[in-house]
């Protein structure tokens, strides 16, 4: 799996999504995604490719640690506010290691950088949480997961992105 396009499938965007460079990508046909808000949300059985979207740091820790969810994105929007110490992007060392364990993939979402209204704030929690990705070992994919036509990048950007975002500050 190579990108993840959350809309329906059509020929046009697979020769579209084809053109950009990814061998396979997923469309909102092939995977199951959920915006939970409860428990119960991540508790059912999907045979599909599940993806879910949490909307607090307790949903995301059931997620990862006892549900059937296979990618876990937007992390990264749970809390309004950083802390005056610290980036609040989400992840921390705990559901890190339960993601790395459980073989979980945290995903990163380019269409969340495209259409947020403060971008510094979501690049700098994405860096916070590509550093404890690295380095409790979690599986990472960064994608388009695009809801628009207009906001699917080629695979190139999105490399060339990630490249930046790894970068260390000297």
């Amino acid at each position: 799996m190579d990108n993840i396009i959350l809309l329906k499938k059509t020929k046009e965007l697979e020769d579209l999504c084809r053109s950009l460079g990814f061998e396979d990508t997923l469309f909102l046909d092939d995977v199951k995604v959920i915006e939970a808000k409860t428990n119960k949300d991540l508790l059912k059985k999907y045979s599909q490719f599940t993806i879910v979207k949490p909307a607090t740091e307790d949903l995301l820790r059931f997620a990862l640690e006892k549900s059937k969810v296979n990618l876990v994105y937007g992390m990264e929007s749970i809390h309004p506010k950083d802390s005056v110490h610290y980036v609040r992007g989400g992840l921390d060392q705990i559901t890190c290691k339960i993601a790395a364990e459980k073989g979980k993939i945290i995903g990163f979402s380019f269409s969340d950088i495209l259409n947020t209204k403060n971008s510094a704030k979501l690049l700098g929690r994405m860096r916070a949480n590509l550093k404890l990705c690295k380095k409790y070992g979690v599986k990472v994919l960064f994608g388009n997961f695009s809801l628009h036509k207009e906001d699917i990048r080629s695979k190139k950007d999105l490399v060339a992105f990630l490249r930046t975002l790894k970068k260390r500050k000297k």
